[in-house]
């Protein structure tokens, strides 16, 4: 406890002089401020800025405000008088025309007040809240002297939307206040304004997009109904429901109504949304079905119940990774479940083991792009008695694992290897040399390193060789499609989509050498041949079942007409395209009908666009009997009465492809049995 001595008493009293010193220097600036001096106080004082500074501009937002309202009410009054006058003017006219008009109520805006408040956390002013106070309360009286002025002057005013589109009069008794009139003047202009400025590239885009989405999602959304969007009010403004009348404001999802006269309001848009919301769900059903429908004519799915025997085969390949074995289920199944996993490329490092039997005799896997080198390798280590292997797409094949077949798969008589890109030329020549006479048949597709060397290996160390199929290698020739001369028991040839030039010479002598035996010949994508070759096939390919001859541009349809006459030789082909023989025309389409049309399964004519209504006029009065297959793709003359003419004179028609006849409609007759392919009806779903 502090304890004052008698002879302090002068000590302390000179301080507490001191300390009222300062306060009076303190008070004496003029301040109103009470309270301690913040961080805040002293940099406004050093700014300049002290509470007489603050009431000023106090003062002058007040007057402001004061002077604003004066002429709002003036604006109000002038606003009120042209009513009044538009009034009885509507009113007389009503007298006369005997209309009724209804009335309406609108709800009345409540205009909110803008208070502005300053942000001074340390200091008080008193002075000032009272002081504004105080005007606050005049403007209230003002404000309401005001409503009682238009509540006395009530009179009925017929609103009218200034633009384009005309909204319907409503009657409004007990008028609004001078506000709301205000605030009705400031979106008409905003509107006027709105639609006189040029929208932009986005905003017609987005436009665009929203109109897109609503055609997709509503059923019955009809572009003839709806409002012109020039006349449509524009998101953000006040619209007035075509239903109920109300008024609302419009926003990017709001509804026309059923006439198109005008839009809905939130509540009335949604009374059909039920409705519309099963169409929806019907129509995504039917689109669901018709893709689904689709899907299945194009995979060759044309039984609608599946067997007992399909629905295991679809359940062992779904669950493929926990099946632990594929015995005892029969070669042709086994062959089932690889199509079926390699669709969905599943076959891999693991799955593949599954298809590892030591007694099986032919291996057929139709996508080994996830399956490595080291494991296709297994297929000599735990199959050695494979006599036919087919390996499509497997990329990831190198030289070690092509020459382990060619040592250990001694039974080894045909081989298919497509996009085998990584095995080389000197690989292919060891290969033919261990395999040797034993091999019968060779396909090879999608490679670089097939050249002249493979070639020769392959004519001088397997002799015996009766099907050869050349697909798409980069560097196959002439030189290399001579060679084959040295193979004279060939039966079937196919030479598709070569890299390199062919011409007529090197096919003529294999035809003359092999020609006799041949069964089968496709010389798809052999651009540079010409009816030479076609002279060749009619004087030496007497036993010729299966004829492609698709992409040939050089041939011409007096070529195709002579290979087809008097062909003694030959007693029908089986199977016939002449896909993109942009020459052919209908004379020489009847004379393949005139001979092979009792023979012919399968027959393509796929964009031979010359061929007329008179070709399917001479083919209805010849019998199809064999025909299975028929692509007449990308021919203008098919119509639904082609169509139905075919189906009379062909009875095993199966498959019928029609992609781009756009003739072809969803009033053409079908016979049970048969599938159309490719019908715009059908896809466009």
């Amino acid at each position: 406890m502090l304890r004052i001595l008698p002879g302090n008493i002068e000590k302390y009293s000179h301080i507490r002089q001191s300390n009222q010193s300062i306060m009076s220097r303190r008070t004496s600036r003029g301040s109103h401020v009470s309270g301690p001096n913040s961080a805040l106080t002293e940099f406004l004082r050093e700014k300049g800025i002290d509470a007489g500074s603050i009431q000023a501009l106090s003062h002058a937002r007040v007057r402001a405000r004061n002077e604003a309202a004066r002429r709002r009410s003036m604006a109000a009054d002038a606003v009120a008088q042209e009513a009044a006058e538009a009034a009885a003017q509507d009113a007389e006219e009503a007298v006369d025309e005997d209309e009724e008009v209804g009335e309406s109520s609108a709800s009345a805006a409540r205009r909110k007040k803008k208070t502005s408040k300053d942000e001074d956390d340390d200091e008080e002013m008193p002075d000032m809240e009272e002081e504004e106070e105080e005007e606050e309360q005049e403007e209230e009286e003002v404000v309401k002297r005001k409503r009682g002025r238009a509540s006395r002057a009530t009179t009925e005013i017929n609103l009218k939307v200034v633009g384009k589109r005309k909204r319907k009069s409503t009657t409004i008794k007990d008028t609004e206040s001078e506000f709301e009139e205000e605030e009705e003047e400031e979106k008409v202009i905003t509107v006027r304004a709105t639609r006189n400025r040029k929208p932009t590239k986005a905003q017609l885009a987005k436009k665009k997009a929203e109109e897109r989405r609503r055609m997709d999602e509503d059923d019955d959304f009809d572009p003839d109904n709806s409002i012109d969007p020039a006349y449509r009010p524009v998101p953000g403004q006040i619209a007035f429901c075509a239903d109920c009348e109300c008024r609302f404001t419009v926003t990017p999802y709001s509804r026309p109504s059923d006439d198109g006269e005008g839009l809905l309001c939130h509540p009335c848009g949604k009374k059909g949304a039920p409705v519309e919301k099963a169409a929806r769900k019907k129509k995504q059903a039917t689109r669901t079905n018709k893709k689904s429908n689709a899907r299945a004519i194009l995979d060759g799915d044309t039984s609608a119940v599946k067997s007992l025997q399909e629905i295991c085969i679809n359940t062992v390949a779904k669950y493929i990774d926990d099946v632990e074995t594929l015995e005892y289920i029969g070669s042709h199944n086994v062959d089932k479940i690889s199509q079926i996993i390699c669709k969905n490329r599943r076959l891999n490092d693991d799955t593949i083991r599954l298809f590892f039997e030591p007694a099986e005799h032919v291996l057929r896997f139709y996508d080994c792009s996830y399956t490595s080198s080291n494991r296709l390798r297994e297929i000599a280590a735990f199959v050695p008695t494979i006599r036919r292997l087919h390996l499509n797409w497997c990329g990831l094949m190198n030289d070690e694992c092509l020459d382990y077949y060619g040592t250990q798969l001694k039974q080894l008589t045909s081989i298919g290897l497509y996009g085998a890109f990584n095995v080389t030329e000197e690989c292919y020549v060891r290969f033919f040399q261990n395999v040797g006479s034993r091999l019968t048949e060779f396909a090879v597709n999608g490679t670089s390193r097939f050249k002249v060397a493979a070639m020769e290996a392959l004519v001088d160390n397997c002799p015996e060789l009766e099907v050869l199929r050349l697909n798409t290698l980069t560097y196959i020739d002439d030189e290399c499609i001579r060679l084959l001369t040295g193979l004279p028991n060939l039966k079937i040839l196919e030479i598709t989509d070569p890299g390199q030039t062919i011409t007529d010479g090197p096919i003529v002598d294999c035809l003359n050498t092999f020609g006799p035996g041949l069964s089968e010949l496709t010389l798809n994508g052999c651009r540079d041949l010409t009816d030479e070759t076609l002279h060749a096939i009619h004087s030496s390919c007497g036993r010729l079942d299966i004829l492609n001859l698709a992409e040939l541009d050089l041939i011409t349809n007096d070529g195709i007409g002579k290979l087809f006459t008097e062909w003694s030789k030959n007693y029908g082909l089986k199977e016939l395209s002449l896909g993109r023989c942009i020459n052919l025309q209908s004379s020489g389409f009847a004379r393949v009908i005139d001979h092979s049309g009792r023979t012919l399964e399968k027959l393509s004519v796929n964009s031979c666009k010359d061929i007329k209504q008179d070709a399917w006029a001479f083919l209805q009065e010849f019998k199809l009997p064999q025909l299975e297959a028929l692509d007449i793709s990308f021919l203008r003359s098919v119509d639904d009465a082609v169509i139905e003419g075919i189906l009379q004179v062909a009875p095993q028609l199966k498959v019928l492809k029609v992609w781009g006849c756009n003739k072809v409609t969803e009033a053409c007759t079908l016979k049970e049995g048969t599938l159309l392919v490719g019908r715009e009806a059908d896809i466009l779903a």
